[in-house]
C-alpha cells in the first residue's frame, strides 16, 4: 500500500507540467515609432495609446509595411486611435475577441506612445 501512494505521488510530480506546457505566449510592448511589429499570423489583445503632443494618432495594418501613404485606402486597417489633447490616454480591449493579423502587423505612430498585447 505504502508503495502504490509512493508511486502515485511521483506520477503526478512527473505529469503535472504537462498540464501547464501549453502557456500563453503573448508579448506586451511599448513602442514610440512606426514599425513592422511582426510578420504572418498575429493576434492583439489590447491596444493603449498615450499621445505626447497634439493630435497623437495609431493606426494598426494588416499589412508589412505602411500602406495609409500609398493611395490605396485604408483596406488594411484593423484598429485606430487619436487623442486631441497632450496626456490623455486611450485603452481598447479586444481580449473577449482578439485582432487577428494574416499578413503582418504594422503600427503607424505619430506623436504618442503605442503599448500592444499580442502574439
Amino acid at each position: 500500500m505504502k508503495k502504490i501512494f509512493l508511486i502515485l505521488i511521483l506520477l503526478i510530480f512527473i505529469f503535472t507540467p504537462a498540464v501547464y506546457a501549453d502557456r500563453n505566449t503573448a508579448t506586451v510592448t511599448t513602442y514610440k515609432a512606426s514599425a513592422l511589429i511582426k510578420t504572418g499570423d498575429a493576434k492583439i489583445y489590447y491596444i493603449s495609446f498615450v499621445p505626447t503632443s497634439n493630435s497623437g494618432y495609431f493606426i494598426v495594418l494588416n499589412a508589412t509595411s505602411d500602406t495609409t501613404s500609398s493611395g490605396t485606402g485604408f483596406a488594411d486597417v484593423k484598429a485606430e486611435g487619436q487623442e486631441a489633447t497632450s496626456g490623455n490616454s486611450q485603452f481598447q480591449d479586444f481580449s473577449n475577441k482578439p485582432l487577428e493579423m494574416s499578413t503582418g502587423l504594422y503600427l503607424v505612430i505619430s506623436n504618442g506612445y503605442v503599448t500592444l498585447h499580442y502574439e
